[in-house]
């Protein structure tokens, strides 16, 4: 049976309460951004982050294990990508969803529950409200432009779509001409443009590591039987003996997405 409207807007409320539950868990202040998202996760909460080569097709995934709770993300997606898809498998390890995989289009699905609850934590986590309003109210020039989508996305090491959308979401712009308007300049590739003429450069932080430099894990994984897996010198079957699992269980968990 598919929700009401009330039911939507209640999932979604309560999916943004559970994001700002998650951000006082961190150390970071709500009206500041994440300086690194994979070491505030990983610090933070009962959550291992390993960036790595994925299935085609495959953005991320959650993947529950004996040892760790796992956020897998794609290393072939950019880092404003890497970094918003490792806030939505935070998400469903927060929010008590079950394990799963994520495409660039569940990514983006405002129709299954589990998939929007977790995309609007997403959004929340990254770029809270509060810290939203902070960077518009410090900005010289808040006319809502490209040029100020360019900026927040900067800000907050997101993509420039994702910014667009945290406008709206926060309410900051309701003009709907005005989004579509901003929605034909982001499409038409006209940020990049805008990002090399205000100098604006992305974060250096661990979602920026290159593939050639995968799998990324934790010091904790490092060595261990899943590493081993990830980097191709042990199949699932071993990995199965070596975590007391079985090797059907492991490549429905990791199989299916690790190439």
């Amino acid at each position: 049976m598919s929700e009401s409207e009330a039911e939507k807007e209640l999932r979604r409320e309560r999916a943004t309460a559970a994001a700002l539950k998650a951000r006082a868990q961190t150390n970071v202040p709500l009206d500041t951004p994440l300086e690194c998202i994979v070491t505030t996760v990983e610090e933070s909460f009962d959550l291992i982050v390993v960036i790595a080569q994925l299935g085609e097709g495959l953005a991320g995934a959650y993947v529950k294990l004996p040892r760790w709770n796992v956020a897998l993300i794609a290393g072939k997606d950019a880092a404003v990508r890497r970094r918003f898809t490792l806030a939505h498998e935070l998400g469903h390890h927060f929010l008590g969803h079950g394990a799963g995989f994520d495409t660039n289009s569940s990514l983006n699905d405002e129709v299954d529950p589990d998939e929007s609850s977790a995309n609007r934590f997403a959004a929340e986590f990254i770029a809270p409200r509060p810290a939203v309003e902070r960077f518009i109210s410090e900005l010289e020039d808040d006319s809502p432009t490209l040029e100020m989508v360019c900026r927040l996305a900067n800000h907050f090491a997101i993509s420039p779509k994702a910014a667009r959308i945290r406008l709206e979401t926060t309410e900051i712009v309701t003009d709907q001409g005005l989004l579509v308007r901003l929605d034909a300049q982001i499409d038409d590739h006209q940020a990049k443009g805008c990002f090399e003429r205000l100098g604006l450069e992305d974060r250096d932080d661990l979602c920026r590591m290159p593939l050639g430099q995968m799998p990324r894990l934790p010091a904790e994984a490092r060595g261990s039987a899943l590493a081993d897996y990830l980097a191709g010198t042990i199949d699932a079957a071993e990995l199965a003996a070596a975590i007391g699992s079985s090797s059907e269980q492991v490549e429905d968990a990791l199989g299916r997405s690790v190439l």
